[in-house]
């Protein structure tokens, strides 16, 4: 049967099954009902048709007679008026749209298809900020604004009373938006709106990126020191412009600012600002300190401030005060080490005892035992970064700092690790293979054997597998310029040994179990020394020591009996070096060792794993004060474990300052109980009929396992503050002021 449309406003496109009609002509040569489908086009044809029909009794053929969509389209946009320059052919294409929706709210579902959202998401019963913030991230085209100006006219009918709806009939919405994100002088915003609660968006990043550069390089980075970062839009990106101005000017840095971009940083981009932090200058080492006392002011002042000279500042060697500072260090070992040397291996503080911690944690778990020929303390913390970056793997207990076996050359010191024995002992052999005969239960793997190492984790054949790597050793002896070792072949070293490990780590099948146990033999000289001239003839030099006595004033003299060798030894007392394997072109040396520097006696020990269950952070907060007064907080916090708690931040639900949390710069060290007392800007009123004087504290702490691990604790149920507060009508005070 045939059909047949009406289209006498010529602006649709005929279907393609129809024959389409469009003059007098085509008429009279094409109408002939002989079964056709005809789209006819124009006014006068269109009667011409109707008419003719209507005589033959055939206006039942006709099933569609096409519309102006002009009052369509009108009656959507209405109280607003179709634009000018708007012909009938768009208009068309925009009513078609519109028509395609099923939905009873055709002009929210254009809008939610043009931004790829939900329909419901412009059918909102209640204007908030969040639907604010993601509202003014649409993008809408500008040849479709005015259907978002329709639906912003609506919204002002339905919410006329909302005191957020005067932001929804801006003209200028990214205006309104940089002004909240913080990128114009106009703070009302900020104070009226509060924090923009969504990240920054797309479009924006650039413009706020280049805002934020410019302000920190601008102020060289003192705008950090007024900036409550944790609670800034963006945080993330602003502390990242911030690493990245601070790396390039170090001279700029301080703890406080650390602290403020630390939560946002990866550890190894923690570990380099840590580095290139100008450190407070220590004072020398007291020749009457405890070994603890030694290990911590090595460990914690003077490598610090040792690395930032020789590695970062490049201070000429003349106008070092770490040199001089090692010198008390020097002094100190040489008066007690023949006592430490005196201590049970499982109670001393000399390396060996690294041996029978193995030994002691192999009774219940595997081991992969990691010794890092010449990993010093501070590359044995930038593997740890490594290691455990991204949560792979988790520190177990802090870093354990220990003194080297004397003298600090490998053939002594790692002989010594292993057999847990000194250098004296008739056993002692220059080698490491037969140190490490004297352990139980395991295998050591050399640098050329790896793949036995790998096949027998697989078969799990011992207990203990001990990877003996001198890949780092290597490079610090065959490297000529000190600055492509420091700043990229160590740290390309480092990162290739972590991933070895790594690698091994797979290997074994039950790797939950497979304890990481990290040490080394001795360190390694900083920065460039200088070869010692006229080197005494009686002595068979190695490196920084000689084998023999001397008189030299240069040299300090080890007594065989006294500090536990199997010869005497003499040692250079400052940081030159007798000979070497190679020179830089100025004929100065890198990666020496065998002295007594700090760099070379103190090493790490470190035990880490991949699944690790943390003992509970007790944290308990209390006060007293008077409403809308300034007071104080005494925070209690009972760390039980075994590993330090860094970049602590405190959130409390019911002080206003505290809501979007608060730094505490502190450390809380292993099974320590710290009381911290804060202030508090202002203490609130107690809620309306309320009897009691106090108010229940709640909230979390969070913080770092060890610098890596992320976690949180409650704060416990009996934390409270008492308000000073009478009446909760509003009459305060003492009873004494009466």
């Amino acid at each position: 049967m045939n059909k047949i449309i009406l289209d006498p406003t010529g602006l649709y496109q005929p279907l393609p099954d129809y024959i389409a009609i469009t003059t007098e002509v085509e008429w009279l040569k094409y109408f002939t009902l002989e079964d056709e489908n005809y789209w006819i086009k124009g006014k006068t044809l269109c009667n011409w048709t109707e008419e003719w029909l209507r005589v033959w009794n055939k206006s039942d053929l006709i099933i569609e007679r096409k519309q102006v969509p002009r009052p369509k389209l009108t009656a959507i946009l209405t109280p607003l008026s179709i634009p000018d320059d708007w012909d009938n052919h768009y208009i068309l294409k925009l009513a078609t749209l519109i028509d395609s929706y099923t939905s009873n709210h055709p002009l929210e579902s254009l809008l939610a298809d043009i931004t790829k959202t939900e329909e419901s998401f412009w059918l909102i019963d209640n204007l908030s900020i969040e639907h604010l913030a993601k509202w003014l991230c649409l993008q809408i085209p500008q040849n479709y604004q005015i259907f978002e100006d329709v639906w912003k006219h609506k919204i002002s009918q339905n919410h006329n009373h909302d005191h957020l709806l005067s932001h929804y009939q801006t003209e200028n919405k990214n205006q309104l938006l940089k002004n909240w994100l913080g990128l114009t002088l106009d703070l009302n915003f900020i104070s009226v709106l509060g924090k923009y609660p969504l990240n920054v968006p797309d479009f924006c990043l650039e413009e706020f990126r280049n805002f934020w550069e410019q302000k920190i390089y601008q102020t060289e980075a003192k705008i950090l020191d007024d900036l409550i970062l944790y609670q800034e839009t963006g945080k993330e990106i602003i502390a990242s412009i911030a690493y990245n101005f601070l790396l390039k000017q170090p001279i700029y840095i301080n703890q406080e600012r650390i602290s403020k971009i630390n939560l946002y940083l990866t550890n190894p981009e923690k570990s380099q600002l840590k580095q290139k932090s100008p450190p407070i200058q220590p004072l020398p080492l007291s020749i009457d300190d405890s070994p603890q006392d030694a290990l911590k002011w090595v460990t914690e002042s003077y490598l610090p401030f040792r690395n930032w000279e020789t590695n970062i500042n490049y201070t000429p060697r003349e106008q070092q005060i770490s040199e001089q500072l090692a010198d008390s260090f020097v002094n100190w070992i040489v008066k007690y080490y023949p006592e430490l040397k005196m201590d049970n291996v499982e109670n001393s503080f000399l390396n060996y005892n690294v041996a029978f911690q193995v030994q002691k944690l192999a009774k219940e778990n595997p081991i992969l035992w990691i010794v890092v020929d010449g990993l010093g303390w501070l590359d044995h913390q930038e593997l740890i970064t490594i290691l455990t970056d991204n949560n792979q793997l988790s520190l177990e207990r802090d870093i354990t700092p220990f003194f080297s076996i004397l003298p600090t050359k490998t053939e002594y010191a790692k002989w010594s690790l292993y057999a847990q024995l000194l250098p004296e002992h008739s056993s002692w052999k220059p080698n490491a293979k037969d140190g490490f005969s004297m352990v139980k239960s395991g295998k050591r793997y050399t640098d050329n054997n790896r793949h036995e190492l790998s096949q027998d984790l697989q078969e799990k054949k011992y207990q203990i597998y001990c990877w003996d790597t001198d890949q780092l050793d290597e490079l610090y002896h065959q490297e000529k310029d000190l600055k492509t070792l420091y700043k990229v072949e160590r740290v390309n070293r480092l990162d290739g040994i972590a991933k070895n490990i790594q690698y091994f780590l797979k290997e074994y099948h039950s790797s939950e179990e497979l304890k990481i146990i990290i040490a080394s033999d001795h360190g390694q000289m900083m920065g460039e020394v200088q070869k010692l001239s006229n080197c005494p003839v009686e002595l068979k030099s190695k490196g920084r020591m000689g084998i023999g006595k001397t008189d030299d004033s240069r040299f300090i003299f080890l007594d065989a009996r006294r500090f536990g060798l199997p010869h005497d030894i003499s040692i250079v007392r400052n940081s030159d070096c007798i000979r070497a394997f190679t020179y830089t072109k100025d004929q100065e040396i890198i990666g020496s060792h065998g002295g007594l520097f700090p760099e070379e006696v103190v090493v790490g020990f470190s035990v880490l794993s991949q699944s690790l269950k943390r003992d509970p952070v007790i944290v308990t907060c209390s006060g007293e004060g008077k409403p809308q007064q300034p007071g104080e907080l005494i925070i209690t916090i009972h760390n039980h474990n075994v590993v330090s708690l860094t970049n602590l931040c405190l959130y409390i639900n019911e002080l206003r300052e505290f809501k979007t949390g608060k730094i505490l710069d502190i450390t809380i060290k292993p099974h320590d109980k710290i009381i911290h007392k804060i202030f508090v800007g202002e203490y609130p009123e107690l809620p309306p009929n309320k009897n009691e004087a106090t108010i229940q504290l709640s909230g979390k702490l969070t913080f770092l396992f060890a610098n890596n691990d992320s976690e949180e604790s409650n704060i416990d149920l009996k934390s409270f503050i008492t308000i000073q507060q009478i009446f909760s009508s509003g009459f305060q005070g003492d009873l004494d002021d009466f």
